[in-house]
């Protein structure tokens, strides 16, 4: 089994819920402060901004260090944290308020800390950083899930797209479906060539296989980790995903001209049909 810490992230809507919960099926902690899709708030507290790709590697770094520090359950092992908690809670971002941000520091000085053996967490957001947290620290492990850019370019959740669209994509763009695919596009080829780099700590989980074959996907999943599961546990992860199963076919219902030739071959070189 792998003791370092399991990531898991990819564009919000993409399935990564049904794999953090597996994770914590088997043990393995996610975090306490968590919302209903699973994601790690504390994480989006200190890394879901767009400061953070402005931050010094030495800043950088010492965050890490104090969320790793955080959710192993050994705060007291690095600096005080307070002063930069509240620094990330004066000012509202998109999707989140001052009150939502406050709420989040307090529960990151108030919880009770617990060591924490093996543990991870959860949180779409986290490929936009993973690069560089793969770089702090040498056990990491990252499981990306992926879903048909061309779902996920018709999806409701466009949040990243505002977030992060105009920073992959190097150019304004406009919310919707069109740049919602070259979004999509440009996650994947962004997380193909760090998987490329960092060979053995990248795990892409194609979320339409998850749907067809879940058993196939979970141990895909259990493989990556090391964690040996029975058959118990692999038929509750199969009735996990036959529970509220999110709509899959979507872009059947859209006329694909209002997408771009080259992003429309790439989600055909990804294996997935566009017609």
């Amino acid at each position: 089994m792998l003791d370092g810490p399991i990531a898991i992230g990819g564009i919000g809507g993409s399935g990564t819920r049904v794999v953090a919960a597996f994770l914590q099926k088997m043990g393995r902690y996610i975090g306490t402060d968590l919302n209903e899709p699973l994601d790690n708030l504390w994480f989006t507290l200190l890394f879901k901004r767009q400061s953070i790709l402005l931050e010094s590697n030495h800043d950088f770094t010492a965050l890490c260090g104090q969320f790793w520090a955080r959710m192993a359950g050994t705060p007291s092992a690095v600096d005080d944290i307070s002063g930069r908690l509240a620094a990330l809670s004066t000012r509202a971002r998109p999707q989140h308020s001052i009150t939502w941000l406050q709420a989040r520091a307090r529960s990151w000085l108030e919880t009770e800390s617990i060591s924490q053996p093996i543990w991870g967490w959860k949180e779409p957001n986290t490929h936009i950083v993973i690069d560089r947290m793969l770089g702090f620290c040498d056990d990491l492990r990252y499981i990306h899930v992926v879903r048909n850019p061309l779902d996920m370019a018709l999806s409701k959740n466009q949040n990243q797209l505002v977030n992060w669209g105009a920073i992959l994509l190097d150019r304004p763009i406009e919310p919707g479906p069109r740049d919602s695919l070259s979004y999509a596009c440009a996650v994947a080829r962004r997380i193909d060539r760090l998987a490329a780099l960092h060979a053995g700590r990248i795990c892409l989980i194609d979320f339409d296989q998850l749907c067809r074959t879940p058993e196939l996907s979970a141990r895909q999943i259990v493989d990556f980790i090391g964690t040996p599961v029975d058959q118990e546990m692999l038929s509750w992860f199969s009735a996990l995903i036959g529970t509220g199963r999110p709509q899959i076919g979507r872009y059947r219902k859209v006329e694909h001209g209002i997408f771009t030739s080259d992003d429309l071959e790439f989600v055909e070189s990804l294996g997935y049909a566009i017609g």
